[in-house]
């Protein structure tokens, strides 16, 4: 990913430019009087190309330094932080920069960011985080949002987020951490799928899908220790149809409601080995609605303990403090649980 640094960083040795001493390649952006002039493309320390804009294209918008730009008091409607440029709400880009390299970049619409971008402050200048907000000010349909994070040039997290504001149950969340490998570890699907599976709002992040399901068609996409939070039942079914578990050694499955037919099947994970089956704490205040939980999970702890008595994994039923086996299970089942360690 691409280098940005503040053009008087660089060192100009007749008409190359240098930083430290090495060849400069990567972005150089040339602000003068809080005002972005110019950014350079430089390779091997030559000028290969020159633009008026940042990370975004601007159609002539006023682009000035973060400081020039005010921020205002959170907005508890429109949930966000409005900006103003000579008092008026900014429409353009902003920028911040920190110990000579370009450390973000943001563009406002009528006082709103509907797109951001960071780069690593440590002095890489690359990318560490972009952000797209898709703000519908009418609330004729619904917000859009996408949040993704880098480490060390290495995919750490997505987020995509969709608020529907027609009440037609459209509104989803969806959230994937990455390990070093850049593997899913940890995945949490809340409410409608669909409108949440778009991961990549734009076609220059140097990523290698833009959908969910291009993400899951890569080999061995999920790391062999994952977590699953809130997945919908039919979902995982369909994971389980296509194989893209059946590497999993460790599998965490938090607050999802999964029928007694997918429990047993999980037995097909040949290769899986530890199960944390977690759920919510019964109600407290609802007896009639606790009493409803405790039946479902006496249900599901005996395909628990089944799925486990007949295969090699070793599971726990929990809600992070109550083990549901030595609560739920037959004083009789509960003898032929393996010990603790």
């Amino acid at each position: 990913m691409i280098v940005r640094i503040e053009l008087n960083q660089l060192e100009n040795r007749s008409n190359y430019y240098f930083y430290n001493d090495i060849l400069f390649t990567g972005e150089a952006y040339d602000h003068r009087d809080n005002q972005l002039y110019q950014v350079y493309e430089i390779t091997d320390g030559e000028i290969t190309g020159s633009r008026d804009y940042g990370f975004f294209e601007t159609n002539g918008m006023v682009k000035v330094d973060s400081e020039l730009v005010h921020s205002g008091d959170f907005d508890y409607v429109m949930n966000d932080i409005p900006y103003t440029y000579l008092g008026k709400p900014f429409t353009g880009l902003f920028y911040d920069y920190f110990a000579g390299f370009v450390s973000g970049e943001a563009l406002c619409i009528n006082g709103w960011i509907v797109k951001y971008i960071s780069f690593y402050p440590d002095g890489t200048g690359r990318l560490r985080k972009y952000e797209e907000k898709h703000i519908d000010i009418t609330e004729t349909t619904g917000d859009r949002e996408w949040s993704l994070q880098w480490e060390n040039n290495s995919l750490k997290s997505i987020e995509s987020r969709y608020l529907d504001f027609q009440d037609t149950n459209h509104t989803g969340y969806l959230k994937l951490l990455f390990n070093d490998k850049e593997q899913i570890n940890r995945v949490i699907i809340e409410d409608d799928f669909a409108y949440v599976s778009l991961l990549v709002p734009r076609d220059d992040l140097e990523l290698g899908f833009k959908t969910f399901d291009d993400l899951l068609a890569k080999q061995n996409i999920f790391a062999d220790n994952l977590s699953i939070w809130s997945i919908e039942n039919t979902l995982f079914n369909q994971w389980l149809d296509l194989g893209l578990l059946n590497q999993i050694k460790e599998l965490e499955l938090c607050f999802v409601n999964f029928d007694l037919l997918t429990i047993a099947r999980l037995a097909k994970l040949t290769s899986l080995k530890k199960l944390k089956y977690q759920v919510d704490s019964l109600n407290q205040t609802d007896l009639v609605h606790a009493e409803k939980q405790k039946q479902q999970y006496r249900a599901q702890a005996l395909a628990l303990f089944t799925l486990q008595q007949n295969s090699n994994i070793k599971i726990t039923f929990t809600d992070g403090r109550i083990d549901f086996f030595q609560m739920l299970l037959p004083d009789e089942l509960k003898q032929q649980l393996p010990k603790q360690e």
